[in-house]
């Protein structure tokens, strides 16, 4: 998969729709949708695109441009939920090329057609009802308009199983951002599959955090290399076919922007833990420095190569990967073990409790303001939310955090029966459906 697809696209599937679906020779067994102003044939070719373009994509696919493509249709809303709904359930069954399915994520900007958006909401709450663990999110982009105007359903959402990431500007569900937003391009392709082992650098540094910066830019220049590379081998297999969708519709080559971005895990543990430094002001500025290091370093390459790099912090499955190598490696007596957790930091996390109390210059507060500022490819900030809270006090937090972060994703754990897929109401042991023990 790493030379075939990409890993992150951006798509105004409004441009998609209204072109009409051109697949040439490819896909012969999938039905041929000419271009329409019908809301069925438009919820049919949407869930048409969104199953071809999961193929195109391993990690995400961030779909844009879907309040415009339904304005003509504001007076048939019931209708219209109905079918967006049933295009949403048919779109997630799609086959996946990873542990975990290419994720679908539909991108709302606020303080636009406000009641096509609360549609599309209540369309996206009626699919996750159905659906025990949804493979498509939604995200609320509050950049132009007021988080309060949807925090209800938001919470309605998340205490059902959704998945929603609130956010300013063009941000995927996983914190990374579209490269191209400078641009006006219909298309933007994120390359992110590489993450870069920060613990083991500092190992390997003698707790000298100079040595240690100086060996994260030795280790980028090849990565980034290697990421070059990648991205010529997917550009020639997608205009020799491989990709239908992106080569046939959206003019790759000449529309298409392509973003190499390096994911950096564990940082707090290499400077906190290993290097040494301690968890105050000085130990926070090392913590800058070596983001800016980072930054700096793509910025160069990124020139010498001709492609726009740009450094994030996410989740990644490499975190619980490299600190088990670590462990293995250094031992866990070694300073891995004042870890509080199995695997290394991704981004930040936030617990909903205490969000109450947090003002702009709470220290994780303004930290994350300050990481969103440094990396120019995107920050993963969490806001957990324990099992048991009511609708009222989701909301509530939402409201609160929107005020001090700019972008966070809320994650929030439901029990899920693995017999029969019940999910409807909370349970711990047993589910009140089948009686089945098998919890997921």
């Amino acid at each position: 998969v790493w030379s075939m697809i990409p890993d992150t696209l951006f798509v105004n599937v409004k441009e998609l729709i209204d072109d009409g679906i051109d697949l040439g020779g490819k896909y012969l067994d999938v039905s041929r949708i000419p271009p329409s102003k019908q809301l069925a044939e438009i919820t049919s070719s949407l869930s048409i695109i969104i199953s071809l373009l999961s193929k195109e994509a391993s990690q995400e696919i961030v779909l844009d441009g879907l309040t415009t493509l339904f304005t003509k249709h504001s007076k048939s809303l019931p209708e219209l939920e109905q079918k967006l709904t049933n295009a949403f359930a048919t779109a997630s069954t799609t086959s996946k090329y990873n542990k975990s399915s290419t994720n679908v994520s539909i991108r709302l900007p606020l303080g636009t057609d406000t009641k096509i958006i609360h549609s599309i909401i209540n369309a996206y709450k009626n699919y996750v009802t159905i659906t025990p663990i949804p493979k498509i999110g939604l995200i609320i982009d509050n950049e132009k308009g007021k988080i309060n105007d949807v925090s209800q359903s938001i919470s309605e959402i998340l205490l059902l199983g959704g998945k929603v990431m609130i956010a300013k500007g063009q941000i995927s569900s996983n914190g990374i951002t579209n490269g191209s937003t400078k641009t006006t391009n219909s298309l933007a392709i994120n390359l992110q599959s590489v993450s870069i082992n920060l613990p083991r650098l500092a190992f390997e540094s003698n707790k000298d955090e100079t040595y240690f910066r100086a060996r994260l830019a030795l280790l980028m220049k090849p990565a980034l290399a290697s990421m070059a590379l990648r991205k010529k081998e997917i550009s020639d297999l997608t205009r020799r076919g491989l990709n239908p969708i992106l080569a046939k519709n959206t003019q790759y080559m000449q529309r298409s922007s392509v973003s190499l971005v390096i994911n950096l895990v564990g940082l707090k543990e290499s400077v906190f833990n290993i290097l040494g430094f301690k968890d105050n002001r000085e130990g926070r500025a090392i913590l800058h420095k070596v983001i800016e290091t980072a930054v700096d370093v793509g910025n160069k390459k990124g020139k010498e190569l001709g492609d726009n790099v740009t450094i994030c912090m996410t989740e990644t499955e490499g975190s619980l990967r490299f600190a088990t190598l670590d462990g293995e490696k250094y031992g866990k007596n070694s300073s891995l073990n004042s870890m509080e957790t199995d695997y290394y930091s991704q981004g930040i996390a936030i617990n909903s409790s205490e969000i109450s109390d947090y003002t702009t210059k709470t220290e994780i507060i303004s930290e994350s303001n300050k990481f969103t500022k440094l990396l120019n490819g995107g920050l993963l900030v969490t806001l957990n939310f324990e099992k048991d809270l009511k609708v009222d006090e989701i909301k509530k937090s939402i409201e609160k955090t929107t005020e001090l972060i700019p972008s966070f994703k809320l994650v929030r754990k439901i029990a899920i029966c693995g017999e029969c897929g019940f999910k409807d109401e909370p349970f711990e042991d047993k589910c009140p459906k089948c009686k089945s023990p098998y919890v997921i």
